[in-house]
């Protein structure tokens, strides 16, 4: 038999030969050991020292000579069964720390027309209709009767449109001629309008929250967060079941 599978458990191969000899010898003074293990007395002697300092072995003095045993191989279970509380305990700290380090909250800024494209190109390419994935916006409101503004977003809900994400958005009244023209043929966008003020330009998806500042240099700030995103989602909904 193989019982190399020992040093799984932290068992030397010295300690290995040691143990399965005296276990085949019954009791045993450390002469017999040596020969059955093939190995010198002395290297013996400092194995069998450490067998039984890990509770491996035992003796009983029988005329001032120690006769070596071995105890229950079921307590090679035990160790093991020890070894995997260990590390359990080992796997549940890294989850915590794997955890933490998903729920980090991250904040960027993103300046001018290009890197914004950049930035809703990758939102819009990490959402997934299986995962139930949703865009939530609470709209411009004046910018919107910018040229640019239009052109940018009319691509954005485009691409939603094309992956069926649920796409939701929340305007002001001011800008509903705006906004009904800008998406007119966009099935998958569904547009809620108020007379009352909510915040301007903010968009929210799975873990993050994206404001917008549209000016001649366009800004976006991006905060990663999946306690703020469900803050802001959990908001935009209770709005807009009240409009």
């Amino acid at each position: 038999m193989d019982y190399d599978i020992l040093t799984e458990l932290g068992l030397t191969n010295r300690e290995v030969r040691v143990y399965v000899a005296l276990l085949e010898l019954g009791t045993s003074t450390a002469g017999p050991i040596a020969v059955k293990a093939k190995l010198s007395q002395t290297k013996v002697y400092e194995t069998l020292g450490r067998l039984q300092q890990q509770g491996l072995v035992s003796y009983t003095m029988v005329s001032k000579t120690k006769h070596f045993q071995s105890t229950n191989p079921q307590q090679l279970l035990a160790r093991l069964d020890d070894q995997k509380r260990r590390f359990a305990v080992v796997v549940s700290e890294l989850q915590a720390k794997q955890l933490f380090a998903k729920q980090r909250q991250v904040s960027r800024v993103h300046e001018g027309y290009n890197a914004l494209q950049l930035l809703f190109n990758q939102i819009v390419e990490s959402l997934d209709k299986s995962k139930k994935d949703f865009y939530y916006a609470f709209a411009l409101k004046t910018d919107y009767r910018a040229k640019s503004a239009p052109l940018f977003f009319v691509q954005v809900h485009r691409k939603l449109a094309e992956k069926k994400i649920v796409d939701l958005a929340i305007a002001h009244n001011d800008v509903k001629k705006e906004l009904a023209q800008t998406y007119e043929g966009n099935n998958n966008i569904q547009l809620k309008f108020s007379r009352h003020s909510h915040p301007l330009g903010l968009v929210i998806v799975p873990g993050k929250v994206i404001q917008l500042l549209w000016s001649d240099l366009p800004t976006a700030i991006e905060i990663e967060s999946v306690q703020i995103a469900e803050q802001y989602k959990q908001f935009f909904e209770d709005e807009w079941k009240t409009i």
